[in-house]
């Protein structure tokens, strides 16, 4: 990812070119010369790439005068962070025989600047003064960061001659796709290991078959040897075959220090895989040891960009892109990625920077192209795209992309002449066959288009682009035809009949409807094909025309099937009268179809005609014994009789016919349950709710009323818990945990269920009667009354007749409600307007209709019936009530507060109203007005909780903190809730109350799955009283991006300080050196700088604690990869970089963790794990030796030496 350098402009590109014109100068000493001259007066630090060449190029040159002092103005003419044009210097030195020089040059660098070539040097200066291991151990250093460092094998064939340094050259090249030189034979196992690699990856067909065995059979591969393990690894993942390849490259690095480069061909197997997160965390542990690796840098920014962490894959663009081992490929690479995230600017910055410095390049222009193209600039993006093939007229991808451009302007001819030129020059570019591909669409030639589909789908079989387009062509050929073949007439009836039968069967109907149009002329009058009609209407939810056509037909021809149908459709309707009649219809007809007799059963028990609904279903039975539905709906009705053993037996002769009907399972637990046979219920639902994929949320509730029933309230609610947190909105859930807590006596969550199951159902009147007890035993004396006289109220205008009646309002409202809740709510507002036509003032009725329009139409119609009902009945203050909410659904907030102050007008202040009121004056941002009226809803029930919540949070935004944490702690005495704590917590934050806010984190995290928000705002509590430990203990429980939320600076500002911690540990220097700040150069600079001088006081540490065991992991990481001596000169830059910290916020952690591990008391007990290293270690032994030797944290070193006798 190297390549070329890059340089920021045009001042710094014209001296690059001064010196690669050097090279065609007549005299090229003085050339030279000139060169030297003009850099040692420059004012200006010079970059590195033309610092490097130009000592190079002195350095082919034995005589030059003063040599020493050249290199010396040369040298220091470098920018802070770069350090080639040292080793440069250094190896120059070396090669005069000045190892004294060449040291005092070689002192002055950091080998993680870059790594290849400070080991290098390091190598020559070692071998210089004859310390041949030293320079052994640099080579190996040198090839761990890059395997293909051919300098570095050529020096190892020399000095450690024992190992064939050719040929694992040879399988490194070979991997990396790197031209190599062809090894002599030898019989070495590297000579093997090179067959084998040679065989797998450049031969490839028999000759990968055979390499496969080769390895197999190979002795040190079946011995675990490294090397031969990696190639196995390699050949795993070239196959994509990622289980074999994770668990070869782990048996291979297994108790080896990983370097680098094998870090990060394990990162890209991880990527590969789309596994980002892993692939992270190896690229931070290579960068520890290398940062200057232009590999681990590139191998960061995708992998933050693959876990849409784009903003932290921008700083480390910033960073690395500057930087002296960037190039070329990177700065496009980089570009590339940032215009597909969308950010233009810094995705042109980058590609303008290469511009500038190769102003003909043609892959340049097309990425400029590109991005003037994202921008909306067409006209910037025709002309890059016209540079990019005057560069190089035979370039594809330069070709294919003007293509797209031509067709972008709309000039589909020119875009058609590139996209042939496109593929011409690349047959195997996928995206040039795409661009022609899309010129030929546009052009309307579908025969070319598919032609090119299919050739973009042969080099890239999942290319969505080309298969989309190809599946889109074949159905509009296909819907061509069909609509030909529709308008076309059709000769005879019987043609005509099956055509359409044929368009039903295939679920065309749409298709089929068109035909009945087109032909309605011809063929609209036959009976046959009025019912096909119909068919295709009903099928299209299209009940009330399906009743028409169904009519219509057997206007024409008497006919059962027909009757049958149109008896459907008026069910459909929820038309059940129509539906019976024309069932019976169909029975006069065909009197012995069971099927007419089951549907003419299920309308009578609809109606409540429950003793001839029995005689349809005994009738259905007779005709066909086997009729399972027809027993279980007679069970049905048997148990709504209370004749519970009748109806299980028809349920055990249902299924005996169907063993594996789910369906009548359910429904003999149902009955189970009214009959009182818990243990059966909790048996049946168990097995059914296993065999399901999803939870059944009627099944789970019939569990849970089992469990009530025997008195195993814990089972319940065991049961309960995982179906309601995964859907909290679920009625029939609510329901269920309403009935657990008023089993429980817990009143506090029958309040809060019992209100969240009135605002879906506001006219359940078991609900507002449980609500109204716990509002009573809980002093809420007037709220519970004003319930209880609605309910009073309602009950008073019940009519008592006959159960079942469908006279009885009340009955035709249960009717409602069940239909409701089976979202037939057709039927639903049927039964509803009767229940109105007999008690029409009746106010329970009035909402329910009211909340039927809300969800079967919308808001507005059902605030215009009530707008109607108030005028009728002006003094029903529960209509204003609803009518409010209603508004406040709609957004009418204005309205929404109109409403609820006529609703007290009319005699209704209760607290729920002021609360109701407080949170639409808070949603408009009338904070004032909102305190006043939760102050209101607190001065009428002292206990209403939510109030004192809503206002603790109005008062903390107004930096009322004294005030707010009143309030709170007199909510909290009420109800002492996750929520309410985190108020606390956010009141003492203000009051930098740092003993409040502990207290309060030690209440909240006592309850089980708080929200997010709530960890949030403790989370930022804590950090504000620097409780970090306390704070990274919660991070687990919510997503990374609110975790960023918790910072107490701008996330900008952390962004530079991980750069400028990452700048300062590559050049060896404190964050706050100038040298490093003028390196970032970033406006937040001195911000970041005090953030990370900040370090939190980390408290006691506790063995076995959350986050001790990555505290100790992190602080030996951070002194073995830094290499200091001891543990308190481990820095936040250390931290950051070689401890291997999450981010900025961890690093600052961790550097808190060291300083208080020295202070923190010892267990009184040594644990297991420490205890077995405890014979190994003397009393002469540091805690860092410790750490290093037997590889614990720094807290575990010191309890390991304070058992040490």
């Amino acid at each position: 990812m190297n390549g070329r350098p890059v340089f920021g402009n045009k001042t710094e590109t014209e001296e690059w070119e001064a010196v690669q014109r050097i090279d065609r100068a007549k005299d090229k000493v003085k050339a030279l010369s000139d060169i030297v001259v003009k850099i040692t007066l420059s004012d200006v630090p010079v970059h590195s790439a033309i610092l490097t060449d130009v000592i190079n190029r002195v350095a082919e040159h034995d005589d030059v005068d003063d040599w020493e002092n050249v290199l010396k103005d040369l040298v220091a003419k470098r920018r802070p962070q770069d350090t080639r044009p040292v080793l440069a210097a250094a190896e120059y030195c070396i090669k005069l025989g000045r190892a004294d020089l060449a040291k005092e040059y070689l002192d002055t660098v950091k080998e993680t600047s870059d790594v290849p070539m400070a080991c290098v040097a390091w190598a020559k200066y070692f071998e210089l003064v004859g310390d041949v291991k030293s320079a052994v151990r640099q080579l190996y250093t040198a090839i761990s960061s890059d395997p293909c460092c051919k300098e570095a094998y050529t020096m190892l064939e020399k000095l450690d001659p024992e190992n064939d340094w050719a040929d694992l050259l040879a399988c490194e090249c070979i991997w990396a796709k790197e031209p190599f030189d062809e090894p002599p034979e030898k019989n070495t196992p590297e000579h093997d290991l090179y067959g084998i690699y040679h065989e797998w990856f450049v031969d490839g067909g028999e000759k990968a078959i055979h390499a496969q065995t080769l390895l197999t059979n190979h002795k040190l591969f079946n011995e675990g040897e490294s090397m031969f393990l990696i190639v196995r690894a390699r050949m795993a993942v070239s196959g994509r075959d990622w289980t074999v390849a994770e668990k070869m490259y782990s048996a291979a690095t297994a108790g080896r220090r990983v370097g680098p480069a094998m870090l990060c061909e394990i990162a890209e197997m991880y990527a590969a895989q789309g596994d980002y997160g892993k692939a992270l965390s190896k690229y931070r542990d290579a960068e520890a040891s290398d940062p200057g690796s232009a590999r681990v840098a590139m191998g960061l920014i995708d992998s933050y960009t693959g876990l849409g962490k784009v903003n932290e894959a921008v700083e480390v663009t910033k960073e690395f892109l500057p930087s002296e081992t960037s190039g070329y490929d990177a700065y496009l690479h980089v570009a590339d990625i940032l215009l597909k995230k969308g950010y233009l600017d810094e995705a042109y910055s980058n590609a303008e920077s290469v511009f500038i410095t190769y102003p003909n390049d043609c892959r340049t222009s097309v990425l400029l192209s590109k991005i003037s193209m994202a921008r909306g600039d067409t006209v910037s993006a025709g002309k890059q795209a016209k540079d990019a093939v005057h560069a190089d007229p035979k370039d594809p991808e330069a070709l294919a992309h003007m293509s797209k451009v031509c067709l972008a302007a709309g000039d589909i001819k020119s875009a058609v002449k590139y996209g042939r030129k496109a593929v011409k020059y690349g047959p195997s570019n996928v995206n040039a066959h795409i661009s022609l591909m899309e010129a030929y669409r546009q052009s309307g030639d579908s025969g070319k288009t598919i032609s090119e589909c299919q050739a973009v789908l042969a080099l890239d079989g999942g290319n969505s682009e080309a298969s989309d387009t190809l599946a889109s062509l074949q159905f509009e050929a296909s819907q061509r035809t069909r609509t030909d073949d529709l308008s076309s007439k059709i000769e005879g009836e019987d043609a005509f009949v099956q055509k359409l039968g044929d368009l039903i069967s295939a679920g065309d109907y749409d298709e089929a409807l068109t035909l009945c149009s087109t032909h309605e002329s011809q063929f609209g009058g036959l009976a046959i094909v009025r019912r096909l009609r119909g068919n295709a209407e009903y099928a299209l939810g299209e009940y009330a025309k399906a009743s028409a056509s169904y009519a219509s037909a057997v206007a024409v021809q008497q006919d059962a099937e027909t009757w049958y149908s149109k008896g459907m459709a008026d069910e459909a309707l929820g038309d059940l009268e129509s539906a019976e009649s024309s069932y019976d219809r169909a029975i006069m007809m065909d009197i012995k179809n069971d099927k007419y007799w089951i549907s003419k059963g299920c309308v009578q028990e609809k109606k409540g005609d429950r003793a001839e609904a029995v005689k349809s279903f005994n009738r259905a039975i007779e005709l066909n014994p086997v009729s399972s539905y027809a027993l279980a709906r007679k069970a049905a009705i048997f148990a709504e009789e209370g004749r519970y053993e009748d109806a299980l037996h028809y349920l055990s002769m249902a299924g005996m016919v169907e063993p594996n009907n789910d369906a009548i399972y359910a429904l003999r637990m149902k009955i189970c349950l009214k009959a009182s046979r818990y243990r059966e219920v909790i048996d049946i639902g168990t097995k059914l709710l296993r065999s399901k994929s999803e939870p059944d949320d009627t099944i789970v509730y019939c569990i849970v009323q089992a469990y009530i029933g025997s008195g195993d309230t814990s089972g319940a609610e065991k049961v309960l818990e995982k179906p309601l947190r995964n859907n909290p909105e679920s009625e029939i859930l609510m329901r269920a945990s309403r009935d657990l807590y008023v089993a429980m006596s817990r009143n506090d969550e029958i309040i809060q269920v019992c209100r969240s199951l009135l605002r879906v159902a506001p006219h359940d009147r078991v609900t507002k009667k449980d609500l109204a007890d716990a509002l009573f035993r809980t002093g809420k004396g007037e709220e519970a009354a004003s319930i209880y006289a609605s309910l009073n109220e309602s009950a008073s205008t019940e009519k008592i007749d006959e159960a079942g009646s469908m006279k009885d309002p009340e009955a035709n409202m249960a009717v409602a409600r069940s239909l409701m809740e089976a979202r037939d709510y057709v039927g639903a507002g049927k039964m509803a307007d009767r229940a109105l036509n007999a008690d029409p003032n009746n106010t329970d009725y009035i909402l329910f209709r009211a909340s039927l329009y809300r969800v079967s139409d919308s808001a507005r119609i059902a605030e215009a019936y009530l707008s109607q009902n108030i005028q009728r009945n002006p003094a029903a203050a529960p209509l204003y009530v609803y009518a409010g909410d209603l508004r406040v659904e709609e957004k009418d907030y204005e309205g929404a507060i109109e409403a609820y102050n006529k609703a007290m007008e009319k005699g209704i202040k209760s607290a729920s109203l002021y609360d109701k009121l407080g949170s639409v004056q808070k949603a408009m941002g009338r904070t004032d007005a909102a305190m006043q009226s939760y102050e209101a809803a607190l001065r009428l029930d002292p206990k209403d909780d939510s109030a004192g919540k809503e206002l603790a949070k109005l008062q903390i935004s107004k930096k009322m903190y004294d005030r707010a944490l009143m309030t709170i702690d007199n909510a909290l005495a009420v109800h002492p809730s996750s929520d309410g704590f985190a108020i606390k917590a956010s009141a003492c934050r203000g009051l930098k109350d740092r003993d409040g806010v502990k207290d309060a984190y030690s209440k909240f995290i006592a309850y089980p799955n708080p929200a997010e928000e709530d960890v949030r705002a403790v989370i930022a509590a804590l950090n504000s009283v620097n409780l970090r430990a306390e704070a990274d203990s919660m991070k687990d429980g919510i997503s990374q991006e609110a975790v960023k939320e918790t910072h107490l600076v701008p996330q900008s500002v952390m962004r530079t300080a991980e750069r400028i911690m990452r700048r300062a540990y590559m050049m060896g220097l404190a964050i706050d050196d100038q040298d490093v700040l003028d390196a970032i150069g970033a406006d937040e600079s001195e911000a970041a700088v005090a953030y990370l001088k900040n370090i939190p006081e980390y408290g006691e540490v506790v063995y076995g604690a959350a986050g001790y065991e990555r505290m100790e992991a992190l602080s030996r990481n951070a002194l073995v990869r830094s290499k200091v001596e001891k543990m308190s000169d481990i820095t936040v830059e250390k931290a950051y970089m070689a401890g291997g910290a999450r981010d900025a916020e961890e690093a600052k952690l961790l550097v808190g963790y060291i300083r208080s591990c020295p202070e923190s008391k010892l267990p009184r007990e040594i644990p297991d794990e420490y205890a077995s290293i405890v014979p190994s270690v003397t009393k002469k032994d540091t805690p860092e030796q410790v750490m290093r030797d037997k590889g614990v944290g720094y807290f575990g070193a010191r309890i390991i030496l304070s058992a040490v006798e």
